[in-house]
């Protein structure tokens, strides 16, 4: 049950990652972060009404601060990291997250992993790098790294790795301390009202009219605010690096198939052979 909840939290990412594609055609990203944690805050608050929360606020207060904070970091510095480079070229390092989750999940929680789930870490990691390669050869495949010295945006990301390994870690931590209707309301009304703050700072110049289609906007919310909490279920019931890891393999896994069926996206010889090796990577790691 704990993996099919992590298999559920993937599958409903993968889907707002659709949705969100979708809707970034007819929104900017910084007016559908304004609804997805609006939204999210009233979802979690209804939840008040139908099932009890508790929180100690003495022990949530520091990691709960700390995942508002970076949550929002993090989400800016994506952004601009996914604007102002190639994608093929960013995306891959997102990869990476599973084995610093695994770092920050042994030093934190105290979560070990065994010799061949680590094994599927380093597997998902190098299939994510074919998936997104142009040709099957070494130079191709490692080429994200390689401009790491020299791509602004590309370090970028790689912070955004950091920082999302971290989390998920942050999460675990602060749902000890508070049911999950509680934490999810603080999180993403704190994360609305940072938005607020920073953007009547900037005098909302990146706020668009509300002249957009609500009801992709609608069906991409509702599908995000689910993955949230399926990923919080997951948090609690399983190692945070092996709920990590399948939630990025699932999501290159279905960015090829839904990309063929939405978007007419090409399957390419890297794409296959890097599906296989994200496959053999969630077999080892479940």
């Amino acid at each position: 049950m704990p993996i099919i909840i992590c298999i559920l939290s993937a599958f409903f990412w993968a889907a707002f990652d659709l949705t969100r594609k979708i809707a970034l055609q007819k929104i900017n990203s910084v007016s559908l972060l304004l609804i997805f944690t609006l939204a999210q805050s009233l979802v979690f608050f209804i939840w008040f009404f139908f099932e009890e929360f508790s929180i100690n606020f003495k022990s949530y207060f520091a990691p709960g601060l700390i995942l508002i904070l970076i949550g929002l970091f993090s989400a800016l510095l994506f952004l601009k990291a996914i604007k102002e480079a190639d994608l093929s070229l960013t995306i891959p390092l997102l990869s990476l997250s599973p084995m610093f989750s695994s770092l920050f999940s042994f030093f934190f929680l105290n979560e070990k992993l065994t010799n061949i789930q680590y094994f599927g870490i380093f597997s998902i990691i190098f299939g994510t790098l074919v998936l997104y390669s142009k040709k099957i050869n070494l130079n191709e495949i490692l080429k994200s790294f390689k401009v790491l010295s020299t791509n602004k945006s590309a370090k970028l990301m790689i912070i955004v790795a950091i920082i999302w390994s971290l989390t998920p870690v942050l999460d675990k931590i602060c749902l000890k301390s508070s049911t999950i209707n509680i934490h999810g309301f603080i999180q993403s009304f704190g994360m609305f009202l940072f938005l607020i703050f920073l953007f009547i700072k900037n005098n909302f110049n990146q706020i668009e009219s509300i002249k957009i289609n609500w009801q992709i906007i609608f069906i991409a919310v509702f599908i995000g605010v689910v993955a949230t909490i399926f990923q919080f279920y997951a948090i609690l019931t399983n190692f945070v690096p092996i709920m990590e890891s399948i939630k990025r393999s699932v999501g290159q896994l279905s960015s090829v198939f839904l990309g063929k069926l939405f978007f007419n996206e090409e399957i390419t010889k890297p794409k296959i052979w890097g599906v296989i090796i994200l496959s053999i990577g969630v077999y080892f790691i479940v």
